[in-house]
């Protein structure tokens, strides 16, 4: 196909085929002239043998003459005389030979002349007019010469003459005539050389400027001859192997051009090819390897020939300019036109777009967005008192630490000054969802600008900075960019005002929202030192309405709030982490009552349930903080149950199942708590070591007026049974559910129907006197 070959690049060097022509047509015609020179040295030797042989003829001094300038133009030939010495040996031997053949001449004759007469057009050729000039003057001296000697010539008293001619004045004047007239040819011959000789040279220099400015217009030019197989491409000027780095050998053994182009504009160059056999002319750019590893870029014009009937193409012509360094002063001047240049972030410009971009995403997807705008704290005053350089090496610092906190996709962007950008997008739809994940963000970028920065400038280390954040969430079109800005800006400023170091939201609700969370978050810090905890005790009975045991729940008595509820502040403990330390006093308590106990002889009994949260469960000590608080406290672990969610004992099964057996040789039970909340699988309950099931209330509250859940309390129940599980009804509030709890053979309850949560001295006053 020619698709696949339309390489559109030189593979012969024409240049390089031209001089071998040149070179063999010059090789041919020195064989010739040697092989001719050879040919009239050895003929006219054979001639004069010949000649003096048969006709008697005595060897004279014009035979040595004809002789001697045969040899010599023979052996210039066979020895490669340059052309002018060639010329010089041939003219003045002519010479020579027509002034020696007068002499032996009564009176002048024609053919001595012609003789002269060749040499000095020999002459005047090769050496022009000034140069010919000393041979016009030994014709005439031979002339002179040739007249004296005439009249010792045998003949002389033969030689007709005209009346009032003497021997001499007929010398003199043959030598005046041929003079005159020689002399014009000489000067005529020499002009019209000239003139072809300038024109030679203004057409050498004509082509030296064309081939001069066609390198300087591009880099190298070729021909694609489509008919001919593989569509190898002739070079025709310029180099190819300067700009590509290629010999064409080494190109054909890499595969071709497209081997040697880079991978991502290899389409590009397939998707012209129907173009140029439309008969479009076309520029195109792409990049390629070069032999070095170097990325090239080249820009390629090519213009397709038809043939003689113009009716298909039948060739492809095109100039290659190397732009390189054109696309990197482009790139350059981008960088400059869209990055700031000390920190190298995106600068306002390039901001605004991918803001534009944001929103527009963000219109599509339905989810939210967020703009951070960041100001450094104090950072005027470490410019006034340690000069730019240690504010811009500061600037510099700041603007990769903000890098690293952001997700890939997200902007960060310098506004100008100390003021950065950060652009986050697809945020969860959620409003309060997309909040908590800005918040988060904002966290780790005060946590990480706070962090001392060492300033090498004038011997500085450890300088801390800290900064301010305000943000503004979007969710499509609705607010102009402008209004974005301006709004981030207010929220910067308020968080400022607040006593830097800290961020804040804009929108006045959420903002509200969020402080609630920061500051329950920071109250939880307190809490546990200042002992604001304590556990409260929910009964369990049996069906005889035995106390067995109580569940431990937790409540704060925060300074402020008064009583809070687990459902109000586990979240955030477990979101900050203090789950773990909560996680632990809790157990610890429960321990020492269960120690408490153990001399009553009601209480010894009592079992005692606590519930394990998912990231306190997931730490790889738990099992061993479990294990040293049974060996610190002397409680008895056969009287603890430890109660887990569904969606943590599904989790990671196989580390789960590791865990809880690890419990229970310790003699914990395992209780799976909210059963039936979650993705409940039969295959997962079967593998896990559990004591016990919790129905969860949600299924309790309607078993009397829902037959659905009804059913699925009593299937909970058989299986239970099935799997020899113990089972406790949570949520038990009215005797009608107790009676169908009963009825169906559930063992254990919990609810309101017998007791609220109550403190431990409640408990032990109401169900352990």
């Amino acid at each position: 196909m020619i698709k696949r070959r339309v390489d559109f690049l030189p593979i012969i060097d024409m240049t390089k085929l031209d001089s071998h022509s040149r070179m063999t047509e010059t090789s041919w015609e020195m064989r010739l002239a040697r092989g001719g020179a050879i040919f009239g040295v050895v003929g006219a030797s054979i001639f004069f043998l010949l000649r003096s042989q048969v006709l008697g003829l005595a060897f004279g001094g014009v035979d040595a003459a004809l002789i001697s300038l045969a040899l010599a133009s023979g052996v210039g030939l066979i020895f490669r005389f340059t052309a002018n010495r060639l010329a010089f040996v041939v003219s003045y031997g002519l010479l020579t030979l027509g002034c020696v053949a007068q002499m032996y001449l009564p009176e002048p004759r024609t053919i001595t002349q012609l003789v002269l007469v060749t040499g000095l057009v020999f002459s005047a050729i090769y050496f022009r007019f000034m140069r010919t000039l000393p041979a016009l003057a030994i014709c005439f001296a031979g002339f002179l010469i040739a007249g004296e000697l005439a009249y010792q010539h045998p003949q002389a008293n033969k030689v007709l003459l005209p009346d009032g001619f003497s021997l001499r004045g007929l010398w003199l004047n043959a030598a005046v005539g041929f003079l005159l007239l020689n002399g014009l040819i000489a000067a005529t011959l020499s002009y019209v050389v000239t003139v072809l000789e300038t024109s030679r040279r203004r057409s050498e220099e004509n082509e030296r400027l064309l081939k001069l400015f066609t390198e300087l217009s591009s880099d190298y030019v070729y021909q694609i001859n489509l008919g001919v197989p593989g569509l190898m491409p002739e070079v025709f000027a310029g180099s190819f192997e300067r700009t590509t780095g290629y010999t064409l050998d080494a190109l054909r053994k890499k595969g071709g051009w497209l081997a040697v182009v880079h991978p991502d504009d290899r389409q590009r160059l397939e998707h012209v090819t129907p173009k140029l056999l439309a008969g479009e002319t076309v520029v195109t750019e792409y990049r390629i390897i070069s032999a070095t590893g170097l990325v090239i870029w080249l820009r390629d014009r090519i213009r397709p020939v038809y043939d003689a009937k113009g009716e298909a193409v039948t060739k492809l012509m095109g100039a290659v300019t190397d732009i390189t360094e054109r696309k990197a002063a482009e790139e350059q001047v981008e960088n400059l036109a869209f990055y700031d240049p000390l920190t190298a972030l995106p600068n306002r410009r390039l901001l605004l777009d991918r803001l534009e971009q944001a929103r527009a995403l963000s219109t599509r997807t339905g989810q939210h967005g967020a703009l951070l705008f960041i100001d450094l704290d104090h950072f005027k005053n470490l410019n006034d008192t340690k000069g730019h350089e240690a504010g811009d090496q500061l600037l510099i610092e700041h603007a990769r630490r903000l890098t690293l906190c952001v997700r890939e996709g997200d902007t960060v962007a310098r506004l100008g000054g100390d003021e950065f950008i950060v652009i986050l997008g697809e945020l969860p739809a959620q409003a309060e969802k997309a909040a908590e994940e800005a918040a988060d963000l904002c966290q780790r970028i005060l946590q990480k600008l706070s962090e001392p920065v060492t300033l090498t400038f004038r011997t500085m280390t450890d300088y801390e900075n800290t900064c301010s954040i305000g943000v503004a969430m979007f969710s499509g079109h609705i607010v102009s960019v402008d209004e974005l800005l301006r709004r981030a800006d207010m929220a910067m400023y308020q968080a400022k005002a607040d006593g830097r170091n800290l961020f804040r939201f804009f929108d006045p609700q959420m903002q509200k929202l969020l402080g609630e969370r920061l500051a329950l978050e920071s109250d939880l810090k307190q809490a546990l030192a200042g002992r604001q905890f304590e556990i409260y005790l929910q009964p369990q009975l049996a069906s005889d309405r035995r106390v067995t045991g109580a569940e431990v729940l937790l409540r704060w008595h925060h300074p402020e709030r008064g009583l809070v509820y687990p459902g109000y502040f586990i979240t955030a403990a477990e979101h900050t982490g203090a789950i773990h330390d909560i996680g632990v006093w809790v157990f610890e308590q429960a321990c020492l009552l269960l120690t408490k106990w153990a001399g009553g002889a009601i209480t010894r009994a009592l079992t005692l349930a606590v519930n394990v949260s998912a990231r306190q469960f997931r730490q790889a000590d738990f099992v061993d903080r479990v294990r040293r608080l049974l060996q610190q406290t002397g409680a008895n672990p056969k009287l603890i149950k430890l109660e887990l969610t569904e969606s943590l004992a599904l989790d990671s099964v196989d580390e789960t199942v590791a865990k809880m057996l690890a419990l229970r040789e310790l003699g914990l039970a395992i209780a799976l708590d909210d059963f039936g909340t979650g993705q409940s699988s039969l295959a997962y309950l079967k593998r896990l070591p559990l004591n016990e099931l919790k129905i969860d209330q949600s299924f309790v509250r309607d078993i009397t007026t829902d037959q659905n859940d009804a059913v699925l309390v009593q299937t909970i129940i058989g299986m239970a049974q099935n799997l020899n599980l113990e089972v406790v009804a949570e949520g038990v509030e009215t005797e009608q559910q107790l009676d169908f709890l009963v009825k169906h053979g559930c063992p254990a309850y919990q609810g309101f129907f017998f007791s609220e949560p109550v403190p431990v001295t409640e408990f032990e006053r109401k169900f352990a006197a």
